[in-house]
């Protein structure tokens, strides 16, 4: 699906950065000791993830949402 669903740049910023704490994620735990180093920060950047997850979550839902209305054809907001 594209972003012409919900047609919202901060969605396609949230995204993208989303993608970015991955991907930095594993190239610090596999290109640098820092997390064997400093275990708080292990601990840190997998509380990093878990918003990443949870957050990417509630976007889906969001525009899981969306496309139901849009399907159903409803222009109300649900209750």
């Amino acid at each position: 699906m594209s972003d012409s669903l919900n047609g919202s740049d901060l969605l396609t910023a949230r995204r993208v950065a989303r993608f970015g704490y991955i991907i930095l994620f594993v190239l610090v735990a596999n290109t640098t000791p820092a997390f064997e180093q400093f275990p708080p920060l292990r601990w840190i950047a997998i509380a990093g993830l878990v918003v990443v997850f949870f957050d990417a979550i509630v976007c889906a839902r969001r525009r899981w949402r969306t496309v139901k209305q849009e399907l159903r054809g409803d222009d109300a907001e649900p209750n």
